[in-house]
């Protein structure tokens, strides 16, 4: 059983990643796949070396976790970077809220606005 493991993780990290490629935004979904994939991975690989008492097994599996939570971590960060800047909750897709200056002692209000 423990033989056909790394081909399973194999095949598993490989549907991550194919399934992270899909548009819009491949290069965040694949990052988390990656990550997900080194995450789910590693911590099997940590677990076998914590019961078969293997020492390099239980750090290989370690040095994967902690690489997949990163990679997770970052794809979550671009993937937030990346949405942030082209949608705005307040206005139809396709436009942008904007500030319109008030003459002075006004408040100045949003609008929406068709995107240049």
């Amino acid at each position: 059983m423990l033989r056909r493991l790394p081909a399973l993780w194999g095949v598993v990290l490989l549907a991550y990643v194919f399934a992270g490629c899909a548009r819009p935004y491949k290069g965040p979904k694949t990052l988390g796949a990656i990550g997900a994939g080194l995450l789910v991975g590693g911590g099997a690989t940590w677990i076998a070396g914590e019961r078969g008492d293997r020492r390099p097994l239980v750090l290989t599996g370690f040095v994967a976790t902690v690489l997949g939570v990163a990679a997770v971590v970052s794809a979550g960060g671009w993937m937030a970077t990346a949405v942030a800047c082209r949608y705005d909750p307040d206005c139809p897709e396709g436009e942008e809220c904007r500030e319109v200056p008030a003459p002075p002692g006004g408040v100045p209000y949003k609008q929406c606005v068709r995107r240049e």
